[in-house]
């Protein structure tokens, strides 16, 4: 019977142990709804690096890149749009203003990097950089009117590296925060 009992309390104790572990994890479950916690500090180090980095962007394009943008695209993605004489020709002048909100809805560079609209930054440094190779933008019949519109290769060749180190200065960002994620 000594056996038995000794065999029996070992028992108990031994779920009484699992028991309360079992609680005590489902608690710290329950404390947290289930949801796994960044710590402040990495989310806070993170958004500086960010910030950062659009800033480090940002003082290039304004330097090198804005002025080119100045001459062939801010027109239409830009603050002020300066509408030509032919714009009060019936048909044209619709045409004119389609043009110019539809651009703003995909870039509005109005207020410098990263541009408004609905793309990330590297989501329209992607498609600057498709349109340029392309040729695409301006426009054709932009250029038609505008002949100074178009992109010198230079320029393209100075719009181009801008894009390629903006690139990987939002790289740098991407896997500091998967870094921090893990």
């Amino acid at each position: 019977m000594n056996t038995n009992s000794k065999f029996n309390l070992g028992g108990w104790r031994s779920l009484a142990t699992i028991s309360l572990s079992v609680l005590a994890i489902g608690g710290a479950s329950f404390a947290h709804n289930g949801e796994r916690h960044v710590k402040k500090e990495a989310h806070a180090e993170s958004e500086t690096l960010e910030k950062a980095a659009f800033e480090t962007i940002n003082d290039e394009y304004v330097k090198s890149v804005k002025p080119i943008f100045q001459n062939s695209c801010m027109n239409c993605h830009g603050a002020t749009v300066s509408l030509p004489w032919y714009n009060s020709i019936p048909g044209v002048k619709q045409l004119i203003a389609y043009d110019t909100t539809e651009s703003k809805v995909h870039r509005d560079m109005a207020k410098d990097f990263p541009f408004g609209g609905h793309g990330t930054p590297l989501e329209d440094l992607d498609a600057i950089q498709e349109a340029l190779t392309k040729g695409s933008m301006p426009p054709f019949r932009y250029r038609m009117m505008h002949w100074s519109s178009s992109v010198s290769t230079e320029d393209l060749k100075n719009v181009m590296a801008w894009i390629q180190n903006s690139k990987q200065e939002l790289a740098k960002i991407k896997i500091k925060k998967e870094g921090n994620d893990l």
